[in-house]
Order: C-alpha cells, then sequence, then structure tokens
C-alpha cells in the first residue's frame, strides 16, 4: 500500500475538493473517491440548484476563509462559470451588520457592504417592499457577494479531478475496517468490496456518526458525541413562468433572521427556479442498536432519506417563509419541489 494513497469517502462538496486538490498536489497519488450513486449524489447537500457564496460573517475567521473561497468563486476559470454575483441582503438583528463591516476592516479587505435603512433597501429593491420589517430599523447589503450553482459546479470539480488521474467508485459505504494497531485502514462496502489505503477521509457529513457508531460501537474514543450532530433544513423551490423569470430575474440573495422569520431566498437559476430555505435545522434523533446511545442521523430506512417527501409540518414551516419574505407577492408561486437537505 502506497503511503501516497488516499481514500476519500463523500462525494459532496468537501470530499470532491479534496480529491481535487489532492491530484493537483500529488499527481502521482492513489486516490479513490467514494460515493452511494454516480456523480453527483443527488443525496449530498452540495447536490442543490444553488448555494450562496459570502464572506458576510460575524465571525473574522470565517470573514477570511471565505473572502479566498468567493475571489476563487470568481475568478479560477474551474469555478467562474458558475457563480452569480446579485448581490446580498441580510437582515438581522442591527449590531451584526456592524460586525460583519467591522470584520472586513479589521481584516484590511476592501468591501463594498454598507448598511442601510429599510426604506433605502426597499428603493434598491421593491420586490422585496412586502417583507415584513418590523423587528429591524437597518439592513446590510453587500453588492459583491452571490450564490453559485451547487450540483453542476460539483459535477464538474469531480470530472476534473477524474480526468487528473481520481479514480470514482460508486458504492455504499457499510463500515470502516481497522488494522491490528486499531487504525483505520479502510472501508468495506455493502457489497462486500473492501477499499484500503494509506490514510482514509471521511467527508460523509451527516451520515458521519453513524457510520462511526455502525463500524466501532465498542470504541468510544471516535464517536463522534456532540461534535458533529446531523441536523437538516427544509428547503423548497417554485418553478418560474417566463414573465415570472423576468420579473423575479434581479432578487438578491436574501437573509432574514429577525422576528422569527429565519428564512432566505436564493435567486432565480438560469432556469428560471426560485428556491427558499427555512433557516433553522432540525435533528432526527433515536437509539443506535448496538451502540446503546442516542444519536442524529438521515432516516437511512426512507426512500432517498426521505429527502423529496418531508411531512406536512415542514411544508407548511416553508410555505410560511415564502409568505414572510415576498407578502402578497408569494401568492402567485406554488412551490413543485421539497427538499430536506442534510
Amino acid at each position: 500500500m502506497s503511503h501516497h494513497s488516499y481514500l476519500i469517502v463523500g462525494a459532496g462538496a468537501f470530499g470532491a475538493s479534496t480529491a481535487y486538490h489532492l491530484i493537483k498536489k500529488f499527481p502521482s497519488a492513489s486516490i479513490t473517491l467514494i460515493d452511494r450513486s454516480s456523480f453527483p449524489c443527488p443525496l449530498a447537500a452540495s447536490y442543490d440548484w444553488n448555494k450562496i457564496v459570502r464572506a458576510d460573517y460575524g465571525d473574522p475567521f470565517y470573514t477570511q476563509l471565505a473572502t479566498k473561497a468567493r475571489e476563487t468563486w470568481k475568478s479560477d476559470r474551474l469555478y467562474s462559470p458558475f457563480y452569480h454575483q446579485s448581490g446580498l441582503v441580510n437582515v438581522g438583528s442591527d449590531d451584526l451588520g456592524t460586525r460583519m463591516l467591522d470584520n472586513y476592516k479589521s481584516l484590511g479587505i476592501e468591501t463594498e457592504a454598507e448598511i442601510v435603512g429599510v426604506r433605502e433597501l426597499v428603493q434598491r429593491y421593491p420586490l422585496l417592499q412586502d417583507c415584513d420589517y418590523s423587528a429591524v430599523t437597518k439592513c446590510y447589503v453587500n453588492p459583491s457577494s452571490g450564490w453559485a450553482e451547487a450540483a453542476m459546479a460539483l459535477k464538474e470539480v469531480i470530472q476534473t479531478a477524474v480526468r487528473d488521474g481520481v479514480r470514482y467508485v460508486e458504492g455504499t459505504v457499510a463500515k470502516l475496517v481497522f488494522d491490528e494497531a486499531g487504525d483505520c485502514s479502510g472501508v468495506q462496502l455493502q457489497d462486500g468490496r473492501v477499499f484500503k489505503a494509506a490514510r482514509v477521509i471521511l467527508s460523509t457529513g451527516a451520515n458521519t456518526p453513524k457510520l462511526l457508531a455502525d463500524s466501532a460501537p465498542r470504541r468510544p474514543e471516535i464517536q463522534s458525541e456532540d461534535r458533529i450532530v446531523a441536523a437538516a433544513v427544509i428547503t423548497a423551490t417554485v418553478k418560474l413562468t417566463q414573465e415570472q423569470a423576468e420579473k423575479y430575474k434581479d432578487v438578491p440573495v436574501f437573509i432574514h433572521r429577525a422576528g422569527g422569520i429565519d428564512g432566505e431566498i436564493l435567486p432565480p437559476t438560469p432556469e428560471g427556479v426560485l428556491k427558499f430555505c427555512r433557516d433553522i435545522s432540525f435533528t432526527n434523533k433515536g437509539q443506535h442498536p448496538e451502540l446503546s446511545k442516542i444519536i442524529s442521523s438521515p432516516p437511512t430506512d426512507q426512500p432517498n432519506e426521505g429527502q423529496k417527501t418531508p411531512p406536512q409540518d415542514l411544508r407548511d414551516e416553508i410555505d410560511r417563509v415564502k409568505k414572510d419574505l415576498f407578502g402578497k407577492q408569494a401568492d402567485e408561486m406554488d412551490f413543485d419541489q421539497y427538499r430536506v437537505c442534510w
């Protein structure tokens, strides 16, 4: 087994990016990327119409890291075809916008971001006029932020990695394999195949706690405990008519976390898909049969982990977000797809 051999489990954003950068840095290395289906896997959180690309955070570490990522989305030939600089509006506590601006300043990062009043915001974005602003007096606006076509970008990254020498394997990992010293040396798939490498990297997202519990229930030192808790949010999309797509084409990324709304709008995609997100996470807890502890994990006993068939209470939650953010304009929109995103 080569010292420069890597086994990456999970081909979502983290796994695909890891494979891509490893093969660039070590072109002669043996790198295997495994996921449950052909790529991109539709169960991955990154398999989505779009994801927000921003550096607007209250945490300076996030701001610094995300600024580099945002610039890569803008300038790198691999990513830039999928990036859209729509601008971003964040409505939250009045001090959040100030903290985000202070982070840019303290890090020496130039920004076009600013804080404006509700009246000025509505003048800039008339389609947001019916939103509930009763809990705020100021809004944060950054015209330099935007969003990315997530699934399309993910597919391109994996294809590029494979062209450069990464081996892609389709299969569901049943458990981790350990050597005599107790170190992880590989994985065993549900069909019995075993893959080993000098380094095993888990990019398994919400499935990580369950995978660790399934693999070594009698080894408490490797269990996730409260360090990793699987959680999900509910999203829904509207397929806009041609007339609606023209009307909403200039909508920015809109994050509203004031007054109990806790929702997001992502601008229309080139296909005319407008996405909403209820930005409050929830868990799916149950007792693991061998670990004898409560863990949260996606409902793997349901088809597609139940991602396409959320219960009615979650549908009601995302419908309320649509109405809170667009007011009476929401009456002209009907959701055509729902998703529980883990």
